[in-house]
């Protein structure tokens, strides 16, 4: 029997079809590597594990310390969590791969693992980033065509560095999550920014941005907006766009999500853990889940770009038609 993915865009038509005939064969098929690396996991995992209680007991008794005991409790979940995590990571990588050039390929989206540079000024300009960092890693990169919007979305590693009272430097994360834009060639928005509501620290203006009131009064607590054209930024984040937004946040498994348009550009921020994994290691390859959930994601991405280009139909578009 076909499963059948929940989707709601033309986009997907047939790709039911298409995981069940050419997909789902390959993950079953590499079931029992996956089957072969837990069993691996398992057995390394809980063999660090009692190492390092057996490590963590014979210091409690030889000092009579009994911290050391619950140390080695600690410890030896992390190693435990360590070996399996070791032994699962290339078949849990490969999975994703797969799966995800899947989803993107049958819409005509491209995926890359690696990421060399990305250019975060446009997000920092739009004070969507952290002030200061010093260090950055971008990886997963997405790019495509979303109704007339040219997407892009890449995951980000943004970490600060800080040195302790003895000059040793460390790191510390201030942004870990995606970074996505949305190029709409025939639009030439204002600056319009839209930042979570900070109470009784929120500005009145940010750079030449006055605030905007949101007609919503839920948005209104949630959400704090400025914008170089009042007009135009109560136009643009009606209650229907910001819910997407919202829904956008969840479907990545994200949080603070904030976001900003600047002449043709959407720049979205989102704080979120790694996305498009494999699921668990636990479960069969072939667990649809995963799947569902990239298309969810993709299908809001789709919502979005139909809002901004809907907008433009309705008349909103005053500018840039020359």
């Amino acid at each position: 029997m076909v499963h059948q993915f929940q989707t709601r865009h033309p986009e997907f038509e047939g790709f039911s079809e298409y995981y069940a005939d050419r997909i789902r064969p390959e993950l079953i098929a590499r079931d029992s590597a996956r089957k072969a690396a837990a069993s691996r996991g398992m057995t390394f995992g809980a063999g660090a594990a009692v190492a390092v209680m057996a490590l963590g007991a014979f210091a409690a008794n030889y000092t009579a310390d009994r911290v050391f005991l619950f140390v080695g409790v600690i410890v030896a979940l992390f190693a435990g969590y360590f070996a399996w995590s070791f032994c699962t990571d290339k078949i849990r990588k490969e999975t994703k791969s797969r799966i995800v050039e899947a989803v993107l390929g049958h819409v005509g989206w491209r995926f890359d693992s690696y990421v060399g540079s990305y250019n975060t000024e446009p997000f920092d300009d739009l004070f969507l980033l952290p002030q200061k960092y010093d260090r950055a890693k971008f990886e997963d990169a997405i790019t495509g065509e979303a109704h007339g919007a040219a997407f892009r979305s890449t995951e980000a590693h943004l970490e600060r560095e800080t040195r302790d009272s003895k000059g040793n430097r460390r790191y510390r994360t201030v942004f870990r999550g995606q970074l996505m834009t949305m190029d709409f060639p025939t639009r030439n928005f204002g600056r319009t920014i839209v930042l979570r509501d900070k109470g009784m620290f929120n500005r009145k203006m940010r750079g030449d941005m006055k605030r905007v009131g949101l007609v919503d009064p839920i948005f209104e607590k949630l959400f704090e907006a400025y914008s170089t054209d009042q007009v135009e930024g109560r136009v643009i984040l009606d209650p229907v766009f910001m819910q997407a937004m919202l829904d956008l946040e969840a479907s990545v498994s994200g949080k603070n999500i904030r976001f900003g348009f600047a002449k043709d550009t959407l720049f979205i921020a989102v704080e979120t853990p790694n996305q498009f994994e494999a699921g668990s290691m636990t479960r069969s390859l072939d667990d649809p889940a995963p799947t569902q959930k990239i298309i969810d994601e993709v299908g809001l991405l789709f919502d979005i770009a139909d809002k901004l280009q809907l907008a433009k139909k309705t008349g909103f578009e005053r500018r840039g038609q020359s």
